[in-house]
């Protein structure tokens, strides 16, 4: 999610954790109201992730909040106070309504039945966390002191690249296994060509991603070695399918090469 987007999300926004640990990605609808452009979309997460998320949840954050006095300042606007809240909404001021609803201004403006913000992140005293850029160089401060000097300097919209490349791995390799398949189970080329068409990875990233144009999502891929995530996912599929020979493959990619320099076909 972007930096605007995820410290507006609410506590019963977060998804329900699955009964138990999966490999695959666990959808997680971010609300209109708060993303750019305000479109709604379902991105995704890891088991891990949102289990890290759900521990903090019920542990940090309900410590950090419990009997909280916090109010909002004057200059916010006046207090909304929540209560009976459930994972569709709750009662504000009296009034039931829908979290989808709520504009970030009056998001910050909740005050939780037990206390403090009801914004997910917050600090000591159940006010609003807002130092991320601060608490993402302290972390990377720690990391190479601690393990590995060369790690880089990380700021927020960082984990969002590592993001959309992690998802890209993760769906050209599902992408070319199906493709496999099929070019396996049916020997058809237009059964390779209608998957191609209809599950293209870039689409599914630009969806994931919240883009307006599938062009946006390709500026994250001219500055990173995609042609190696392509490459090792394409290879990686062909042996599991039982396509090609490794040996088979190199001699061919050599021919490729030698034909270049003898002077093949143009």
């Amino acid at each position: 999610m972007r930096l605007q987007e995820f410290p507006y999300l609410l506590p019963w926004e977060i998804p329900a954790l699955p009964p138990e640990p999966t490999a695959v990605p666990i959808p997680f609808p971010v609300p209109a109201s708060i993303t750019k452009g305000k479109k709604f979309r379902t991105t995704w997460t890891s088991y891990e992730a949102l289990a890290g998320l759900h521990d903090y949840v019920e542990l940090d954050r309900a410590a950090t909040t419990d009997g909280s006095s916090w109010r909002p300042p004057r200059r916010w606007g006046e207090p909304l106070m929540v209560s009976e809240p459930d994972a569709r909404g709750g009662l504000i001021n009296g009034i039931r309504r829908p979290w989808e609803s709520l504009t970030p201004v009056e998001r910050r403006r909740l005050v939780a039945p037990e206390g403090g913000l009801c914004l997910l992140a917050v600090k000591s005293g159940g006010g609003p966390f807002t130092a991320w850029a601060t608490a993402f160089e302290r972390t990377s401060d720690r990391i190479r002191a601690r393990f590995e000097p060369r790690f880089p300097h990380v700021w927020p919209h960082r984990c969002r690249h590592t993001f959309s490349m992690r998802t890209l791995e993760y769906l050209v390799t599902g992408h070319y296994r199906q493709a496999a398949k099929l070019v396996r189970d049916t020997d058809a080329d237009a059964a390779l060509v209608f998957y191609l068409s209809k599950a293209d990875p870039l689409l599914v990233l630009r969806d994931l991603l919240g883009h307006s144009t599938v062009l946006t999502t390709e500026k994250y891929l001219r500055r990173l070695d995609t042609t190696r995530i392509y490459r090792e996912a394409y290879e990686g599929a062909g042996a599991a399918a039982g396509l090609a020979e490794d040996a088979a493959a190199e001699r061919e990619a050599a021919a490729e090469f030698g034909e270049e320099t003898e002077g093949g076909d143009v």
